[in-house]
């Protein structure tokens, strides 16, 4: 979000009342809002997140003369490791299905970066995963429009993007390269594997949608690429993504290891190589990254 916010918006945001807001700023110093011409308090994007980080800690116990003077990354170290993150899921999950249902792009890039950085990874594609999800769904039922639907998604892409290129990689491990075949364009899910990978320490080949396969196996294999992962939403009998497969599978030596993360619905009727691995949701991948890539 470029915008500012004013207070009533930031109260609808965060879910901390008017008055309780201008107590923090005026009597405890924990924010310091720009102003506009006419003397307005206006925030922003950082601000809406301080402030959350500020409710959590407040709700874990800690008093606000503790926090007085810390910069928004001290205050996230006073965050538990898990700290209530079952509320965090809920309140997160509401007020993003809010925004998507009031098709508030500018609020739910807010939110939804907020919970890249203030939640685990583990958790925050949980919560990136359902908003995707009920997203298409409102699409389905008529309640989105295809710009709005469009919109939210470029704006999770972008978060999610961001979160990804600010996490530091090891240098030691061999690259793993991300990419989606053919006709296939959906790659938000995809987006949601390499950030779970780069949390873990892992550098990235990003090839994005619609990898031509003979193009892509010999991309992978000049890279030296410890794994490829693609991502498969739809597919029909007949289709492509089943010669793309048998053509990876040829193309690509059995030393790189081929992972597919797709739906059963989405396999069903297709031959997968024996040697490629379908993984079906975001724990399991990084399960297995864990267990195949542990130093």
């Amino acid at each position: 979000m470029n915008r500012a916010i004013d207070i009533s918006r930031l109260s609808q945001l965060t879910g901390v009342n008017v008055s309780t807001l201008r107590s923090w700023e005026t009597r405890h110093a924990l924010i310091t809002p720009s102003r506009s011409v006419g003397g307005h308090r206006l925030y922003s994007a950082e601000d809406v997140e301080r402030l959350m980080v500020i409710k959590e800690l407040v709700a874990a116990g800690h008093r606000l003369s503790e926090l007085r003077g810390l910069t928004t990354d001290q205050l996230k170290q006073l965050q538990p490791s898990v700290s209530n993150i079952a509320s965090l899921d809920r309140d997160m999950v509401l007020r993003l299905e809010r925004a998507i249902d009031e098709c508030d792009v500018d609020a739910f890039g807010m939110l939804l970066r907020f919970v890249f950085a203030a939640s685990p990874p583990a958790l925050a594609v949980d919560v990136y995963g359902h908003a995707i999800r009920y997203i298409g769904q409102r699409w389905q039922e008529g309640r989105l429009g295809v710009g709005g639907e469009h919109r939210l998604s470029a704006k999770a892409r972008d978060i999610l993007t961001a979160a990804t290129s600010a996490l530091a990689p090891a240098a030691h491990r061999r690259p793993i390269a991300f990419a989606t075949l053919g006709d296939e364009r959906h790659e938000l899910g995809l987006l949601a594997g390499a950030y779970l990978a780069a949390s873990l320490g892992h550098r990235m080949i990003y090839f994005g949608a619609g990898m031509p396969a003979r193009a892509l196996a010999a991309d992978v294999a000049e890279a030296e690429a410890a794994l490829l992962v693609i991502s498969a939403v739809h597919s029909v009998p007949g289709g492509s993504l089943q010669e793309d497969l048998v053509w990876l599978d040829r193309g690509l030596s059995e030393d790189i290891p081929i992972w597919i993360g797709a739906h059963e619905a989405t396999i069903e009727h297709l031959v997968v190589p024996s040697r490629m691995v379908v993984v079906r949701d975001y724990a399991e991948f990084r399960r297995r990254l864990s267990m195949t890539f542990e130093s």
